[in-house]
């Protein structure tokens, strides 16, 4: 009886679990969708489709750049002074979700044809980024990230 019962207990966690691990899976499908859509905006250039993935409260790592406005204003003067620069995304490291509506994507990418603060060209290089991400009503939205180059 005693196996019964435990056996019973776990089976209801396990199927009471069932529901937040479908929707986990739907918000990271969700998240890299972002991602993808984010890397397409940095590859056309476009600021506006770039900064309209951007929460309306999106801040920057530093606390310079504040919401949505400000982000575009800033994709768009990197873009100006940077014509040619790309990014690409090389590996997803892992989602962590903070909470059910905070997550944050880790990821590797790789920058080329950027310019130093003089204007002249940098040898491409690799990153490692940390995007966050929250949901609000029901969509989710770039909030704020992280980076730094990594040493070769």
């Amino acid at each position: 009886m005693k196996h019964l019962l435990i056996l019973i207990i776990g089976l209801c966690l396990l199927l009471s679990s069932v529901p937040a691990m479908a929707d986990q899976a739907a918000d990271e499908a969700a998240i890299r969708d972002m991602v993808s859509k984010l890397f397409a905006a940095m590859k056309k250039h476009d600021a506006k489709a770039y900064a309209a993935l951007c929460a309306e409260d999106f801040e920057d790592w530093e606390g310079t750049v504040k919401g949505r406005a400000a982000m575009e204003k800033l994709i768009a003067d990197h873009f100006a002074n940077m014509k040619d620069i790309q990014y690409k995304l090389l590996d997803e490291i892992g989602i962590v979700f903070v909470t059910p509506d905070v997550a944050i994507f880790k990821h590797t990418d790789e920058v080329t044809n950027s310019l130093d603060e003089n204007g002249k060209p940098q040898p491409p290089y690799k990153r490692l980024s940390a995007r966050v991400f929250e949901k609000k009503n029901g969509s989710w939205f770039f909030a704020t990230h992280f980076y730094r180059t990594i040493e070769e």
